[in-house]
């Protein structure tokens, strides 16, 4: 350090001693929260069948949508990735009007976007993921859009909101096994 505060100064030979050894007393700040959710499923066997694929989509929304809503977040952007047993990654997104919360409508738009994966593609698939994004706080869950399309399955109901905290309370209490949808049921 004798010759670097010679180049340097004493102050400044310091300063950058302890930078280069990672030595740094300042508050560590987090820059923000999450900025997506996932949840992904690699499966022991390739799984070719839309019924079993469709099956493990249900159980990674179930997981991301309960995480998302633990969170006090929304999302905007849903997103659905497969990888080939050929280890090809394909994923397809999309991202609703307005920020969701519900299983309903995260499954419905999962389900749109795996139909669109396999149909580009019809091959053994050896994983499966979920990813939301575009979270925010979920100050505004309860204003549902003023001008939502009555027939559009991927607009969230004010009913889609409680049941889904509805079943939130009932995991809460009984655990994560407490309430599911009766296609995980073993």
């Amino acid at each position: 350090m004798g010759t670097l505060a010679q180049w340097l100064g004493a102050r400044e030979a310091a300063w950058l001693y302890e930078r280069v050894r990672g030595i740094d007393g300042s508050a560590v700040e987090a820059h923000g929260g999450s900025k997506s959710i996932s949840r992904d499923e690699t499966f022991p066997a390739d799984i070719d069948s839309d019924d079993d694929l469709s099956r493990e989509l249900l159980a990674l929304v179930t997981r991301a949508s309960a995480d998302l809503r633990s969170d006090g977040l929304t999302a905007r952007t849903v997103t659905v990735r497969i990888r080939d047993f050929d280890f090809r990654t394909r994923q397809a997104s999309r991202t609703v009007d307005a920020p969701v919360i519900a299983d309903r409508v995260i499954l419905e738009v999962s389900r749109r976007l795996l139909s669109k994966l396999r149909h580009a593609r019809r091959v053994p698939a050896r994983l499966l993921g979920v990813g939301l994004s575009s979270l925010a706080m979920d100050a505004q869950a309860d204003q549902l859009a003023l001008f939502a399309k009555g027939g559009d399955a991927v607009a969230e109901t004010d009913r889609d909101r409680v049941l889904a905290r509805a079943v939130d309370k009932v995991r809460a209490k009984f655990g994560d096994r407490g309430i599911l949808p009766a296609r995980l049921i073993e």
